[in-house]
């Protein structure tokens, strides 16, 4: 059992940690979105490179976080080693 597991199986000791343990390595699409929009598809047969599309969020909101199309998060991006990331600063609670 991984120590991550362990920790949580800690913090929950009601909860049933070997049914999680037997699905813990099945990997799920996580997506962060930055923001949406909506575009006429006229504007997008446009678009060349270096067109700039306008999302709604605005640059200080939240970045959402969706695991399999469920938003589970959200964050703020950040750069770490040339490579952009998104730090969690919510946990959405179900």
């Amino acid at each position: 059992m991984s120590e991550n597991l362990k920790e949580l199986k800690n913090s929950y000791p009601d909860f049933n940690f070997e049914n999680l343990a037997k699905i813990a390595n099945v990997e799920v699409r996580l997506t962060a979105q930055l923001g949406k929009t909506k575009v006429p598809l006229k504007d997008i047969l446009r678009y060349e490179q270096g067109a700039i599309v306008m999302l709604d969020n605005k640059e200080e909101e939240p970045v959402d976080i969706f695991v399999d199309n469920v938003l589970v998060a959200r964050g703020v991006v950040v750069a770490v080693d040339n490579c952009y990331g998104v730090k969690i600063t919510e946990i959405i609670e179900r």
